[in-house]
């Protein structure tokens, strides 16, 4: 199974109303080239016109409709220049003149205010990080405390006409995407959740840019050690942000869901489920049929290994005695404890002991105990460490990974324990030695 980003754009509308758009560019080499369009998404560059047609001296990029908003390139095949444009619905007809060698430093624009201040800007970013990187050096080298402090003075000068600059920028421009690009790109400066007063859930255009991206992951990355419970109590803060702007909420639900299909460990798989449930199975109808069924079959997966749901079973090789059995059949009517271990793996050995030490009690209460080495060595090595535990229970292993136990008990991790009822569904899910030998008191008590 794979999600595409093919099928985000499906969802993204790409197309504009019908005024058009004419973007004329005067590079300083009069020698014809190849000139090329393309517009930003996340960190990578997608193509719009492969070679605009020369007409009297100019380049010339035109169309019956609009570009979408957000950040485009100018690419000139002889140097490899990249010049970045702006883009939104009342910016798409402008001239632009510059030398190829020094773009930033000698663009000229008419016709687009817009662009004309993004590029006084650059010009201004250039000299502030020019001169911090000289300060910077200065600062690396000098002994004298008195100059240090001075430097640290300058540089702290620095810093407050770098965010002042920007600041001054959004509100000479606002509701534009000048304007909104910039918020957006100082956004992640801010701590926690604040940095989302900085972003226009309505600007579509920050979808084409390499900032906004940037942003949602700042926030997963800001919340992926608060467990599973508080990250989706955050997605869902997130996604309630973006939902007056459909192509905005589409890309962030997407990726949302997609980063947590992918992103491996404990209770990331329930966050997916949360996603998936919530804001794509309760309303298929604004999605492809593909994209559902997708989004289902992943979701069959990652619930049984969820409390509450149907357990899995599967079929895997007894160690010692070679045979295959599938967990269901084998206890019959009994209740499972089934857990996950690895050679090498301290919480796992404590884990085992406490097995061994609650065995009998276990057995007495009527459950069939299994373990299962996720290891992926040879066989005769996890036979050989296997013996040398010397378990009273059914140790199991898949070496070639026929099972999809891994998948389906979201084993990302060891030592980690499901208890299975007689109905076939998860009673309990406990993450390492602790939570594993308390909860085996209680079930051979």
């Amino acid at each position: 199974m794979r999600f595409c980003l093919s099928i985000l754009f499906g969802m993204l509308t790409l197309c504009g109303m019908a005024q058009g758009y004419e973007i004329k560019v005067k590079p300083s080499d009069a020698t014809p080239q190849k000139v090329r369009l393309a517009y930003y998404y996340e960190d990578k560059q997608y193509l719009v016109t492969d070679s605009a047609p020369s007409e009297k001296g100019f380049y010339v990029f035109r169309g019956k409709e609009l570009l979408p908003p957000g950040i485009y390139l100018v690419i000139l095949e002889k140097s490899g220049q990249m010049v970045d444009i702006l883009i939104d619905n009342n910016n798409q007809n402008f001239v632009m003149r510059f030398d190829d060698k020094e773009p930033q430093k000698t663009m000229k624009i008419t016709g687009s205010d817009v662009n004309a201040e993004f590029y006084n800007y650059q010009r201004l970013m250039t000299q502030l990080i020019t001169r911090r990187n000289e300060l910077d050096t200065a600062q690396k080298y000098e002994r004298d405390s008195l100059k240090r402090d001075r430097i640290d003075v300058q540089l702290s000068e620095i810093d407050r006409k770098y965010d002042q600059a920007w600041r001054d920028v959004a509100q000479q421009f606002p509701n534009t995407i000048l304007a909104d690009m910039l918020s957006c790109l100082n956004a992640t400066t801010f701590s926690g959740d604040s940095m989302f007063q900085f972003v226009n859930f309505s600007q579509t255009g920050l979808l084409r840019t390499p900032f906004f991206y940037k942003v949602i992951r700042a926030h997963i990355a800001r919340h992926i050690d608060d467990g599973a419970h508080e990250i989706m109590r955050q997605t869902d803060r997130l996604i309630n942000m973006t939902k007056g702007n459909k192509e905005i909420y589409n890309y962030v639900t997407w990726y949302l869901l997609n980063f947590y299909r992918t992103f491996y460990k404990l209770g990331m798989n329930e966050v997916f489920v949360h996603i998936a449930e919530k804001y794509y199975l309760s309303n298929p109808g604004g999605y492809s049929d593909e994209l559902i069924k997708m989004v289902e079959n992943q979701c069959d997966i990652f619930r049984s290994a969820m409390v509450g749901y149907d357990a899995h079973g599967f079929s895997a090789r007894r160690v010692g005695t070679d045979d295959t059995i599938n967990i269901f059949d084998f206890a019959g009517s009994k209740p499972i404890i089934l857990m996950f271990w690895s050679n090498g793996c301290g919480h796992c050995d404590s884990a085992e002991n406490a097995i061994k030490f609650y065995y009998s009690g276990l057995v007495k209460n009527g459950y069939q105990v299994y373990t299962v080495c996720n290891d992926n060595f040879s066989y005769e090595y996890i036979k050989t460490n296997s013996e040398r535990k010397n378990f009273p229970w059914i140790d199991l292993c898949d070496t070639e990974n026929l099972s999809r136990y891994r998948e389906y008990y979201y084993v990302v991790s060891t030592p980690i324990m499901y208890v299975i009822d007689d109905k076939r569904r998860i009673a309990a899910k406990l993450v390492g030695e602790g939570h594993i030998t308390n909860a085996l008191q209680q079930m051979s008590d």
